[in-house]
């Protein structure tokens, strides 16, 4: 078979432009070969191998070749060699057919040879010597091969990386998916880039990604490796004064912040928690207006923005004032109006902002209350004035499926459009909760002024709403089979009359990975739901009950987490569930 040469495909073409190989493999034997640095195991496949370039051109050089795959202690390919056996013909004869079969001088006359004119032969024309030179013996070595031994099984496909795997679902769920929250990413990351503190803080995130889905303790040592080595590639970045003005690193910082999300489970503003938020923040002062003008860094300033603000939320501190300067400048930029989510994120500033004003006595009981109203009336004004396409259909049906606590549901276009109103709906209930402990005496008794009984009854009554509304978000997204939005509309014509989600009493064939995110993103809404204070016994019971099948049919642990902490009866402060369940990492 020859000495086996390690090849590189793109040195074996003219002027080193590279090739594609189709191979069919003909058959596998054990290959020892020379110089072997380590222990490693050989396997040898022939097979038939036609190369092209990238114009087209076909290389007639082989046809057969030995593909030559090493692999090392771990069963991971490391090398490749090629071996070219060439089945040479010999020179050939042009003559005709019949002249080749009665071995007789053909003098290639056109039209016909002379000698089937005299023999009165129909005469067939003549080869292309030039295009049989060659001949094609694959059929022929495997027929030899499989009747000598059996044929051994030739990999269909190569092993894929951990990291390559992580990368791949963290793009699909948060760069070219459909909510796209670190859509940015597209205009300045490749796996090849040279920005080694940008790819390493991608790979560092992606395998947390992956390990809090899929947990792995291989993964997660991975990840955590790797988020040191990315710490160390910023820094280094931030000391050079060109580096440290390029778009690749303030994105690298927010990914740093993402892995802290995903990986810490404590809601205290402290620690990486605000380091990497207020590095970047005080990156982008020194960088000046000018990036403004650019509309893919203003996303990035617009997650960041986002993630300063829920941070401040969560851990009830108040929104930095740079965090507010920052919004002012992007939202100017603005060439039509902010869309809901934008507005809806200076609405949870205001509530941030007076829930500090109350927690520190800067306001009475009354003023407090007051407040709170107007604020909530903003949130009901918000919802009134979406535009169409934020817009859902609310869906009746005649049979409740385990998956409805009403005989309705929700359609959303999308689902950052979902979240959307469950972010508007779960802070509409804390802050009806609010509003219901002013309306209380120290004893926790309603205060005997008819006002205030008023006031509670709405924010009660406001609450229980919200609660089901959450509720009713959860068919399209849990049950079995999806229903999209287009669908709800095209069959029926309105959104009064959709198509039903029948009963599903037991889950039917394998859980769609696609659901496993968007479930995930709606038990700390149910949480709220569950554990307001207007939430009826039957809904709290119906919740736990959506957890338990989030976590056995979607393997969602932290379902079963939070469906535990329920049923314990014990009120757990709702930021602290949202950190246990990774913050903002998983927000569209």
């Amino acid at each position: 078979m020859g000495d086996a040469q390690g090849t590189d495909p793109a040195a074996l073409s003219p002027g080193g432009g590279s090739l594609s190989y189709e191979a069919v493999p003909l058959f596998t034997v054990p290959l020892t070969l020379p110089n072997s640095r380590h222990s490693r195991k050989y396997v040898a496949s022939q097979y038939h191998m036609l190369a092209t370039y990238p114009s087209g051109n076909i290389l007639h050089t082989a046809s057969r070749r030995v593909l030559v795959q090493t692999y090392s202690i771990d069963d991971r390919p490391q090398s490749f060699a090629v071996v070219s056996s060439m089945v040479y013909c010999g020179p050939l004869s042009k003559a005709c057919q019949p002249c080749r079969k009665r071995k007789l001088r053909c003098d290639l006359r056109r039209d016909a040879c002379t000698q089937c004119t005299r023999a009165q032969l129909e005469c067939y024309g003549y080869r292309d010597t030039d295009a049989l030179r060659f001949r094609d013996e694959s059929t022929a070595v495997q027929n030899r091969v499989v009747s000598k031994k059996p044929v051994a099984p030739v990999p269909q496909s190569l092993p894929v990386s951990i990291r390559s795997q992580a990368r791949d679902v963290f793009y699909y769920n948060y760069v070219v998916g459909l909510a796209k929250p670190f859509d940015f990413l597209q205009a300045v990351y490749s796996p090849a880039s040279k920005d080694d503190h940008l790819s390493r803080s991608v790979d560092a995130v992606a395998l947390a990604y992956l390990h809090s889905h899929r947990p792995s303790v291989r993964v997660e040592e991975e990840a955590r490796q790797t988020y040191v080595s990315a710490i160390n590639c910023v820094s280094g970045a931030l000391q050079n004064p060109d580096l440290a003005q390029q778009d690749s690193t303030i994105i690298a910082i927010l990914l740093l912040d993402l892995y802290e999300k995903i990986t810490t489970r404590e809601p205290a503003f402290h620690g990486a928690w605000a380091a990497h938020l207020s590095g970047a923040l005080t990156l982008v002062k020194l960088r000046g207006d000018e990036q403004f003008n650019d509309p893919s860094i203003v996303r990035v300033l617009m997650r960041l923005s986002t993630n300063l603000l829920i941070s401040c939320v969560a851990s009830n501190r108040p929104v930095l004032y740079d965090l507010v300067t920052l919004r002012h400048t992007i939202a100017a930029r603005f060439p039509t109006p902010p869309d809901p989510k934008w507005q809806e994120s200076d609405l949870v500033i205001e509530f941030a902002s007076l829930r500090q004003d109350i927690m520190k006595g800067i306001l009475t009981d009354n003023e407090a209350t007051i407040a709170l109203i107007e604020l909530d009336a903003k949130f009901v004004t918000l919802g009134m004035q979406v535009p169409p396409d934020w817009q859902y259909a609310t869906v009746r049906v005649d049979a409740k499926s385990n998956h409805h606590y009403e005989s309705f549901h929700h359609i959303h276009p999308a689902e950052h459009i979902a979240q959307m109103w469950n972010t508007l709906r779960l802070t509409r209930i804390l802050l009806n909760e609010i509003i219901c402990s002013k309306c209380l005496d120290t004893q926790g008794r309603p205060k005997p002024n008819p006002q205030f009984q008023t006031i509670h009854k709405r924010a009660t009554g406001a609450i229980k709403e919200m609660a089901i509304d959450i509720c009713a978000s959860l068919p399209q997204y849990i049950d079995d089979p999806p229903i999209s939005f287009l669908q709800a509309f095209s069959q029926t014509g309105s959104s009064s009359a959709a198509p039903d989600l029948g009963k599903c009493d037991t889950p039917v064939g394998q859980p769609d990975p696609t659901r496993h995110l968007p479930c995930y993103r709606l038990i700390f809404p149910l949480y709220i739901a569950a554990q307001s204070s207007a939430a009826p016994p039957s809904l709290w019971k119906w919740v736990i009950k959506q957890l338990r099948f989030m976590a056995d049919y979607h393997a969602i642990e932290n379902a079963m987490t939070v469906a535990k902490i329920l049923e314990s009866g014990h009120k757990r402060p709702p930021w602290d569930i949202y950190a246990m369940l990774g913050s903002y990492a998983f927000v569209c």
